[in-house]
């Protein structure tokens, strides 16, 4: 008789299936551009194809030892549970990682340029800030800790500022808005925290002009929402307006924040400093996801008029359904069925908005990125992160289809991201709990992707689509997946 392996140990048969199934998926996508060339974090450095070398060498390393590690319920080596990019411009993707570290990828050579070291739980969440080319990284983690560190050269900086108990509980979400310097962070107690940034941005004002003594202020906690009645996964703001031309006037231009949780609440909260101190303002709810919402993703678009800026929210949940939100009013183009959660009345002294376009992807959708956000020439079309490890781009105009699948990822892809390379392509970066990061060119994924399932994918999205049921059955989330896997190694 066999013996066990330890990863196997306690674990079902339909568990031990799908550990199979992902190692030998693992080991046929462990390489090449048709994979998203994969970065094996911690363990391989996978440089991207240049002018002078147009093929990407092959692993050096033991890619079926790394595979069979790969087995089991909680797959991968190292679980990324949320990256992050400070810039699209940026070279570097920074991923908060289950083994209590948070990494930034240098995504030309694929290696390691820094590794934040310190936390005694899993890093869960991460932010960024630049002022004048000084940029600063926050990291949480189930720890209950925020910390704040200086990206740059030091391979294993110590934190400028470390926060001990930042929350009660888990943190799972963080968002910095540069514009109004304010952080939030939210997590399993709930609350929804806004921190003040306004002495950091000074510190990184004085830095830029050469003050290198001035020690890092700690931010201070501005005001906290408590509306939520479970977990907060995900956390957005309204990024600035682009230029030229206003923004419409129905359109609050103040700090917006939209704070979304694990019963398919999604609360969007106006922050106002006043002379006494803050104001926090819950407006209004957006109605419609049935349970857990793990991505939000705004984005700015021309209004019907074509004369002004106005912003659509996108939204992935559990209940199978990626939807977008008109938030001007005098903007929307129709609207879909509204509440069928349990979340309770509505909270907010506004009325709900309810989408005007529901995407059914047939799957748990566990990111979004709306591809206006890179190019307003692709107004129409969104990617989406799915928890099987596909990464499915969309064609939301009118009735959904898909433009193309791509395959790599094993596990559930918990980020995805657009970079713009240092020749002015377009490329996607992904990061999955299987623990990689994968890089594609986003020409070559809209020219030559094909659309698996063609026309038996294409769902019916658009105004007035009413979303699908939810999957039945009770699966592991990603934060309890490694959650389960931590106390296993305890023990």
């Amino acid at each position: 008789m066999q013996a066990a392996h330890a990863t196997q140990l306690f674990q079902s048969d339909a568990s031990l299936a799908v550990g199979q199934a992902r190692a030998e998926k693992a080991q046929r996508t462990a390489h090449g551009a048709a994979y998203g060339h994969p970065i094996w974090l911690g363990k391989h450095a996978s440089p991207l194809p240049s002018g002078a070398n147009e093929a990407a060498a092959a692993p050096d390393v033991d890619v079926a030892a790394l595979a069979s590690r790969a087995a089991g319920a909680d797959g991968g080596l190292v679980k990324v549970i949320t990256a992050h990019m400070a810039h699209p411009t940026s070279a570097h993707v920074w991923t908060a990682e289950s083994g209590r570290v948070a990494r930034a990828t240098d995504l030309e050579s694929g290696t390691t340029a820094q590794q934040l070291r310190g936390h005694t739980g899993p890093v869960s969440a991460l932010a960024s800030l630049v002022v004048r080319g000084v940029t600063l990284v926050f990291s949480a983690s189930w720890d209950k800790s925020l910390r704040v560190w200086l990206a740059g050269d030091d391979a294993r900086p110590t934190p400028l500022v470390v926060v001990p108990d930042a929350a009660t509980d888990f943190i799972k979400a963080l968002h910095a808005d540069a514009e109004h310097a304010c952080l939030v962070s939210s997590g399993s107690d709930r609350a929804v925290r806004f921190w003040d940034l306004s002495g950091l941005v000074a510190w990184c004002e004085a830095r830029a002009s050469g003050n290198l003594d001035a020690p890092a202020p700690t931010p201070t906690v501005l005001g906290v929402v408590r509306v939520h009645t479970r977990p907060v996964l995900a956390l957005a703001s309204v990024p600035r307006a682009p230029p030229g031309m206003p923004v419409a006037a129905d359109m609050y231009t103040g700090l917006c924040v939209f704070s979304a949780d694990s019963m398919g609440r999604v609360v969007e909260t106006h922050v106002e400093r006043t002379a006494s101190g803050v104001r926090c303002d819950v407006v209004r709810e957006l109605d419609g996801p049935e349970t857990s919402v793990y991505g939000l993703a705004p984005v700015w678009r021309l209004g019907a008029d074509d004369t002004h800026w106005v912003a659509d929210l996108w939204c992935a949940s559990a209940d199978e359904c990626v939807r977008r939100f008109p938030l001007a009013e005098a903007h929307r183009r129709g609207t879909a069925p509204g509440r069928v959660s349990r979340a309770g009345a509505p909270l907010g002294r506004a009325p709900p908005v309810r989408g005007d376009a529901v995407v059914r992807v047939r799957g748990v959708p566990r990111s979004v990125l709306p591809l206006r956000a890179v190019d307003d020439a692709l107004q129409d079309l969104v990617v989406v992160g799915m928890a099987d490890g596909d990464v499915v781009v969309w064609d939301t105009e009118g009735a959904a289809r898909v433009v193309c699948r791509l395959e790599g990822h094993w596990h559930e892809v918990s980020y995805v991201g657009a970079w713009r390379r240092a020749d002015g392509a377009v490329w996607l970066v992904t990061a999955s709990l299987d623990g990689t990061v994968r890089r594609w060119a986003l020409r070559e994924v809209l020219q030559g992707g094909s659309a698996a399932g063609g026309a038996g994918e294409a769902n019916g999205s658009g105004a007035g689509a009413a979303p699908a049921p939810a999957a039945g059955g009770v699966a592991l989330t990603a934060e309890e997946e490694a959650e389960l896997a931590e106390l296993l190694d305890e023990d």
